[in-house]
């Protein structure tokens, strides 16, 4: 299900320059034009990530890609499946 409030990096536009290990913050910055809450978003969800060993990640890239699926597309709908599963057993 699509956010419009993700909090992933599929919207966030690329910095031009790279910051050097070498350079250091200034001792004052000027807050005088900035705008309080324009990157807040009430709504936003966190989704934490999962990490999967490779060869899992390895088995459900296969998967997702003989079904024609994103990869987290499937490991939902298997998810799901297995919480039904689990329910319907309590």
């Amino acid at each position: 299900m699509p956010n419009s409030h993700h909090l992933g990096t599929q919207n966030r536009k690329r910095r031009s320059k790279s910051i050097s290990r070498n350079e250091s913050m200034k001792t004052r910055y000027d807050f005088s034009k900035a705008v309080r809450g324009k990157f807040y978003h009430p709504n936003a969800v966190f989704s934490f990530p999962v990490y999967l060993e490779p060869d899992v990640n390895e088995f459900l890239s296969n998967m997702a890609e003989k079904k024609k699926v994103d990869m987290q597309d499937l490991v939902n709908d298997w998810l799901r499946a297995e919480m039904n599963l689990i329910q319907s057993l309590q």
